[in-house]
């Protein structure tokens, strides 16, 4: 119901204000709309602008709506109170409808909460799960999703690729049991380390069989987190242990125990390999060079965090001396066996002492890393060279090329190069003519020149048979 002013002025919107004004001039037993009642119609309207109602939105949302009736209404009450004055009944008629406005606006206020925290914390927990899992894909062959009951919530193709199986397999489906995956003797040891709670993430050794029935060894790595409904979800990443994953032992000094010999021998035998039969660990693009001041010297950048000590970019010279290399092709492999160690404690020595000289530390009383005798053996080349070594610098690699180069570089110099001459075989034991030799001590050019002599002397008489020729020989060596 509605008075003739709120007619008149126009402001026929169903609002809450509205009713309640008409309801407070209805009882008031006929009496119009005061100027209270205009001034609060007037100042909703400029302030919750319900005209949007009429658009199908609300700026605000109902919860505005509600309060700013309420409190509205009750100024206009109190307006109207002061002005006219009114009975007991028509006070608590007006009052407590307002009273009953205000605390359903408090309860749907607080339900909004509840249902925008809800939402909120959803979000968060689908972008945690995405975060987690796109970590674990970097570092792992698959990653699969697992209800309470160990069952897959979707499918895994790269799980079906790490077993050689059918991605259309139904134990690789949505509702696939993965403790069928494993193999029979590790799965206790799976169920009994998910029943045990952690709040850390963990690592656990298992093998998982393959379409051939063959047991394949994985990593897996596990952590979990609570849905919508407040059941566990197992993030589980799948990691192959193959021999190329594991981390590689750390170069260490040969035992001063090992003879040389031995040593000289194992060289011998990588040497006689053909330069073609020998596998490369770097890859097939040639390494960048570099120009400027540094062209003219023999010079080599490698990746200080490698163990290998992977080459990276190199001078004209460096090219023209050891002949084409491959890029990250390791210089390590380069240097001798019985020199390996000793020069990556001399490259680890000079990196320490850049990196502390370059960050402002002192350096007094610390010795200059200097330089080293070392030889090497280019495998393009198939001979070996000493060379005096020498860390020139120590620097950031550089991004701007089409390829990033590593963190830090290590300058590598060679001077004083010098061809080292081939020693003859020592697994050859010297004859019995040159050990007589040496025991008699007697010079060998002039015994040599007897021996030749003779040779022709035997080859000259006439022989009935070769085993005479031979005792003549032998006897002649005898005499010698």
């Amino acid at each position: 119901m509605q008075c003739g002013n709120c007619i008149l002025s126009g402001l026929v919107d169903p609002t809450p204000l509205r009713f309640l004004s008409c309801a407070v001039d209805y009882n008031l037993r006929g009496r119009s709309c005061t100027s209270a009642n205009h001034v609060s119609m007037v100042v909703q309207q400029c302030v919750g602008r319900p005209g949007s109602h009429r658009h199908g939105h609300c700026p605000w949302g109902y919860r505005a709506t509600i309060a700013n009736n309420s409190v509205f209404s009750l100024a206009a009450l109190v307006a109207f109170q002061l002005r006219w004055g009114m009975t007991a009944s028509d006070f608590q008629l007006i009052v407590l409808p307002s009273v009953l406005i205000c605390i359903a606006s408090a309860l749907v206020e607080q339900a909004r909460d509840s249902e925008l925290r809800a939402t909120l914390e959803a979000k968060a927990s689908k972008e945690l799960e995405t975060s987690v899992e796109a970590v674990l894909a970097t570092i792992c062959d698959a990653v699969v999703l697992l209800s309470s009951s160990f069952q897959l919530l979707r499918p895994s193709p790269h799980l079906a690729g790490l077993l050689l199986r059918s991605s259309s397999s139904a134990v690789l489906m949505t509702g696939g049991n993965f403790i069928d995956l494993l193999v029979e003797s590790d799965r206790n040891a799976f169920l009994q380390s998910m029943s045990v709670p952690s709040t850390h993430a963990k690592m656990l050794h298992s093998h998982m069989r393959d379409a051939n029935s063959s047991a394949v060894k994985v990593h897996l790595y596990h952590t979990k987190y609570l849905d919508l409904e407040g059941q566990p979800v197992h993030i589980i990443g799948i990691r192959e242990d193959s021999e190329e994953n594991r981390p590689q032992p750390p170069l260490q000094a040969l035992p001063s125990s090992l003879s040389m010999q031995v040593v000289h021998e194992v060289w011998d035998r990588a040497s006689g390999e053909s330069p073609a039969a020998s596998s490369f660990s770097g890859s097939s693009d040639p390494m960048p060079l570099v120009e400027g001041e540094q062209a003219m010297s023999l010079c080599v950048w490698v990746d200080a965090s490698s163990t290998e000590l992977m080459m990276v970019k190199c001078t004209p010279e460096f090219t023209a001396w050891s002949g084409p290399s491959g890029l990250n092709e390791g210089l390590l492999s380069w240097v001798v066996p019985w020199d390996q160690s000793n020069f990556y404690e001399f490259f680890q020595r000079a990196l320490q002492y850049y990196i502390r000289k370059q960050s402002g530390h002192e350096v007094e009383g610390v010795e200059e890393p200097g330089s080293m005798l070392l030889q090497l053996k280019p495998p393009h080349l198939g001979r070996s060279f000493k060379a005096e070594v020498e860390i020139v610098e120590i620097c950031n690699g550089s991004t701007e090329d089409s390829f990033s180069e590593p963190r830090i570089l290590g300058c590598v110099s060679f001077k004083s190069t010098q061809r080292t001459q081939k020693c003859p075989s020592r697994n050859r034991r010297p004859g019995r003519a040159s050990r007589h030799l040496d025991l008699n001590g007697v010079d060998g050019s002039y015994l040599a020149g007897l021996l030749a002599a003779a040779a022709e002397s035997t080859m000259a008489r006439p022989s009935t048979s070769v085993g005479g020729a031979s005792s003549v020989g032998s006897a002649t060596r005898v005499n010698l």
